[in-house]
């Protein structure tokens, strides 16, 4: 009868510990500031902005940015590919997880340059700008997640948090972190 009372305490005491791994797993994750985890990412790609975060009845998760066939994609910063393959929604995908514990998607590629496992640098070219999956044009869907992708998408974030407010239309330029090119010798950005 012991041996059973001090299996039980020692479950007890192992599910506790559990529960808080996993709580304070959680808690660290929210706390992430998002300014300051993404001041140095890059913009996955040149183009104009075809679509913005929250459209679509609020079901639109990322940042379209429409381009030319097959112009390069960039990783904005450091990280391991999580997943790369084809999707019939997203067609052609890249995931890609940050240190800072953010991850990244990059949708409808014409080409993966990128495996499972592999670390990439920030800038690093990690496809080419199609027309796969559910899309109606070339275009790279963009978005930035605090955490795990989920299918919900309950963890993305507006990528215009990171980049500042865009609008449709407007023209963008990879690999610089102000994609609108307005950043004034102050290094106050003039959309503010």
């Amino acid at each position: 009868m012991v041996d059973y009372t001090k299996r039980f305490l020692v479950a007890i005491i192992m599910a506790i510990c559990v529960f808080f791994i996993i709580i304070g797993g959680r808690a660290q994750a929210q706390e992430i500031n998002i300014h300051t985890a993404t001041k140095n990412w890059v913009f996955p790609a040149n183009g104009i902005i075809s679509d913005v975060y929250n459209t679509r009845g609020g079901t639109h998760k990322g940042l379209d940015i429409a381009g030319k066939f097959r112009s390069n994609i960039y990783s904005v910063d450091d990280g391991q590919v999580e997943k790369s393959y084809r999707s019939t929604s997203y067609g052609n995908v890249v995931f890609i997880k940050h240190p800072n514990g953010l991850e990244t998607v990059y949708a409808h590629l014409n080409k993966r340059l990128v495996r499972v496992g592999q670390v990439v640098k920030k800038g690093q070219l990690i496809g080419y700008m199609g027309n796969t999956g559910d899309s109606t044009g070339n275009h790279l869907h963009f978005e930035v997640h605090n955490g795990e992708w989920t299918f919900d998408k309950k963890n993305a974030i507006n990528p215009f948090t990171v980049f500042g407010k865009g609008t449709t239309g407007e023209m963008v330029v990879a690999k610089n972190h102000d994609p609108y090119e307005l950043m004034e010798v102050s290094g106050k950005s003039q959309a503010q």
